[in-house]
C-alpha cells in the first residue's frame, strides 16, 4: 500500500537502496515507477496484500504505514471488531510473517492506539514478539501516532499473547437488565412546601 507516498525514496536517499514497493492500483505502481525513474534500485509491483506473490521468507523488513487501517474503515465500534475485518486483518498478517525472513522485522505505522491494534498483532501463529512506541507530540494539539515492531522468531509476552486469544472470542452476553422499579406514587407537587 506504498500509495502515492514519498517513504520509499526517503528510504533510498538514506541508505536503504534495496526497497520493494507494492500497491493495488496499477495507476499509482505506474506513477511511482516514471517519478522515481532516476532511482533503478526502488522496484515497484501491483500486488493485493492479502496475497503477496514473494516466495517464504523473501524479507527482513516489511514496513506498512496507515495500509491496515483500511482494513478497519467500516467498522463501527473499533472494540468489538467484526468477524470479516478481524479475518482479513489475520490474512494480511500471516502473509506478511510468511515473506518476513528468520529475525526479520515487521513495522507498523498507523494511529491505531495499543487497545485497539495490539491484539490483532498478538497473534501466537505468526511467530513474532511484538513492541511498540508512541510518537508525536500530543501537547501540540497533534494526534499521537504509533509504531509497532515485530520480531519474528521470539516469542510473545504473556500479556500480550493474552490480548490476541481474547480477539477471537465472542463478546460475553450481555447482563440482563435491572428489575423495573417499583411504581411512585408519591405526589411530588402536594410535597413541596412553599
Amino acid at each position: 500500500g506504498c500509495g502515492n507516498s514519498a517513504l520509499s525514496h526517503d528510504l533510498h536517499e538514506r541508505g536503504y537502496t534495496n526497497v520493494t514497493s507494492i500497491d493495488f492500483s496499477p495507476a499509482c505502481i505506474a506513477a511511482m515507477r516514471a517519478r522515481y525513474a532516476h532511482c533503478p534500485s526502488l522496484r515497484w509491483a501491483v500486488m493485493d496484500i492479502r496475497s503477496l506473490a514473494f516466495p517464504d521468507a523473501s524479507f527482513d523488513v516489511v514496513l506498512e504505514k496507515g495500509t491496515l487501517d483500511v482494513l478497519m474503515v467500516e467498522e463501527t465500534d473499533p472494540w468489538e471488531v467484526s468477524p470479516q475485518a478481524a479475518a482479513a486483518m489475520h490474512r494480511v498478517l500471516a502473509e506478511v510473517s510468511r515473506v518476513l525472513c528468520p529475525g526479520g522485522c515487521f513495522i507498523s505505522i498507523t494511529f491505531a492506539q495499543p487497545h485497539f491494534r495490539k491484539p490483532h498483532y498478538a497473534q501466537e501463529a505468526f511467530g513474532w514478539s511484538l513492541r511498540h512506541a508512541a510518537c508525536g507530540d500530543g501537547d501540540a494539539g497533534a494526534f499521537h501516532y504509533f509504531i509497532y515492531i515485530m520480531r519474528k522468531g521470539q516469542p510473545l509476552d504473556p500479556s500480550d499473547l493474552a490480548l490476541g486469544r481474547r480477539l477471537h472470542q465472542p463478546p460475553p452476553p450481555l447482563a440482563p437488565p435491572p428489575p423495573p422499579a417499583p411504581p411512585d406514587n408519591e405526589d411530588y407537587l402536594l410535597a413541596i412546601q412553599l
